[in-house]
């Protein structure tokens, strides 16, 4: 890539992330972006580059007129080279994405970025995430906020924001009308943060989302967080996973839920608002015509919360996702969610994994699968299914035809589970995405699985890490690569596939072209066999299916010099590549192995 930039080429796209760089080869990289007029993206995260690539980079930017996004995330930049990106900024009028989380940026750095964005008026996406900005930063970036209107994500998750710095932050915030993203999460803002948010939403009509989880908002901040609900009219997401909300937070909230027509996505998982909380919930979504996606895992909420979110799945039409994980809902409420899946038209998207289903639970939903037509995602992981219930689970994805991706992992499913599913696999035409990470796969069931991907043609991912598959089970596995050509992604981690095993595979990926991703971690693979997959991985691509929505999605011109809103988030190269797409359905992809 770095020869390439040397040479002028018409690169777009600079992905150099974990290349190894450091201080010593940044400035190979820096001296080329300064003159390259092609170069709009470049992601340089994990590179240790420190004080002195920001440094160098921020240099790039005072030069560079192309340059749309830079990535300089988990670098150690930490505040000295936080103030020569910020010098940077205040000159620059064309980057529309900065990306600086994990950098160890404290109050000093940070504070000097969100003075350069009072200058610079064509940053909309900043992400200072996972660094060590304090209240200090969050009043400076309070006034920053004030006079700033082009910024639209913000994300300040993960830093030591306190009430201090959120309450400048919200009271800005109260006028300003162009961001539409704020993440707080995991900044300890308590109570009194969460307090003032909520007068902000009030008033605020441009936020769309905010996230707020791992605060330690209780019942006190949720109820104030309800009563913004109410009035407010244009967010969409409200994240308050992990803290400390019970039942009575969960019913103020679900009050709100009642009258407000913007939420679609709503997010309580670990909190405690157990059995009682979730009733609540529920009745909210029997009249609730907007809400799209509800996140409830790790809350308790047992048989009872279960039937009373099944109930309300029997009449509610808009929702979309639901997390009941975790939540020990056990084989009665697994009943209860089958009832509901046989009535219900609108859930795509069911995570359960972890509710002890055991045995009368999935063959509950094992039934309900037969008859629904709308449910694409299922997670039961960890419900110790047995063998014996995978068969009604194999059963249902026979006949079912709208079922896309099937997580089964940690479910004893072992050899005999895994021939039922491949020979539901052999007849099933939409299951895309298959899980039986650790379930105690051995030669028997690998052989099968081989057997069902010589004639299945829609599987795209298999995921077989930690379970038992030895060299047998791997040398078949190998002639299901040599031979699909629609598998895209394959995880065979932790299986001590062995040295003939592991080389039959190495050879199948020199034949195969539709597999781009392989994990082969923790299989003590012989040298030749490393050498083969870095060659093959190297030397050769993966011709990856351009799906056809997309293929039309580009000849209604999506690129900006095509007529389209720039800010649309298919991001096109050139015309060059939206004809390639038009005129071809494959694409080249790089190959990622892992071994």
């Amino acid at each position: 890539m770095v020869a390439k930039l040397l040479a002028g080429a018409h690169c777009v796209e600079v992905p150099l992330s974990r290349c190894l760089i450091g201080k010593t080869g940044i400035a190979e990289v820096a001296a080329p972006l300064k003159e390259n007029t092609h170069v709009r993206h470049v992601d340089l995260s994990s590179n240790g580059l420190s004080e002195y690539g920001a440094t160098q980079m921020a240099e790039v930017l005072r030069l560079s007129k192309s340059l749309r996004s830079l990535s300089l995330d988990d670098n150690s930049i930490k505040s000295q080279g936080a103030e020569q990106v910020a010098m940077a900024l205040e000159v620059n009028s064309h980057l529309h994405t900065l990306q600086l989380s994990c950098n160890r940026i404290d109050d000093a750095g940070a504070k000097r970025l969100a003075q350069a964005l009072r200058k610079n008026n064509a940053v909309h996406t900043l992400l200072l995430d996972r660094n060590n900005a304090g209240d200090d930063f969050g009043v400076e970036m309070g006034q920053t906020i004030s006079v700033n209107n082009t910024l639209r994500v913000l994300d300040l998750s993960e830093n030591e924001i306190k009430a201090t710095g959120v309450v400048a932050l919200a009271r800005a915030m109260s006028s300003n009308s162009s961001i539409t993203t704020l993440r707080l999460s995991r900044n300890s803002i308590g109570n009194e943060g969460a307090t003032q948010v909520s007068r902000m939403l009030q008033v605020n009509k441009t936020l769309r989302h905010c996230a707020m989880s791992w605060n330690t908002i209780s019942d006190e901040g949720a109820h104030e967080l309800a009563s913004a609900l109410s009035a407010n009219a244009s967010l969409e997401l409200l994240d308050l996973a992990d803290n400390r909300v019970s039942s009575v937070g969960a019913t103020a909230l679900a009050q709100a839920l009642r009258a407000n027509c913007s939420v679609r996505s709503l997010c309580l998982s670990g909190n405690g608002i157990a059995g009682p909380g979730a009733q609540e919930v529920a009745a909210a979504l029997q009249v609730n015509t907007t809400l799209e996606e509800l996140q409830l895992a790790w809350n308790c909420i047992v048989e009872h919360g279960a039937k009373a979110l099944a109930d309300a799945l029997c009449v509610n039409s808009t929702l979309t996702v639901l997390d009941m994980s975790a939540n020990g809902i056990g084989k009665e409420g697994a009943s209860h969610v089958a009832r509901a899946l046989e009535q219900n038209t609108s859930l795509r998207h069911l995570s359960l994994h972890g509710n002890v289903l055991k045995d009368d639970g999935p063959r509950h939903i094992a039934k309900a699968l037969q008859t629904n037509r709308v449910l694409e995602y299922l997670d039961i992981d960890g419900n110790e299914i047995g063998p014996a219930n995978v068969k009604d689970l194999a059963d249902a994805v026979r006949v079912n035809n709208c079922l896309q991706t099937l997580k089964l992992a940690r479910n004893k499913v072992n050899d005999v589970g895994a021939w039922e599913l491949a020979e539901a696999l052999k007849v099933n035409r939409t299951l895309t995405v298959l899980d039986l990470t650790r379930n105690s796969v051995e030669e028997a069931g690998a052989t099968e699985l081989n057997e069902a991907l010589q004639v299945n043609n829609t599987l795209r991912e298999l995921h077989l890490s930690y379970n038992r598959i030895k060299g047998t089970g791997a040398i078949a596995l190998a002639g299901a690569i040599r031979d699909n050509t629609t598998l895209h992604t394959l995880h065979l981690a932790d299986n001590d596939i062995g040295d003939q095993g592991s080389l039959k595979i190495a050879e199948a990926l020199q034949v195969n072209t539709s597999i781009h991703t392989v994990s082969l971690l923790g299989n003590n693979l012989p040298k030749q066999v490393e050498d083969l997959l870095a060659a093959t991985m190297s030397g050769t691509s993966a011709y990856v299916t351009v799906p056809s929505e997309f293929q039309e999605a580009l000849c209604m011109g999506l690129h900006p010099r095509l007529g389209a809103d720039p800010d649309c988030w298919v991001r096109i190269l050139d015309e060059s590549l939206v004809m390639m797409v038009i005129e071809c359905s494959t694409v080249a992809g790089k190959r990622r192995f892992e071994f």
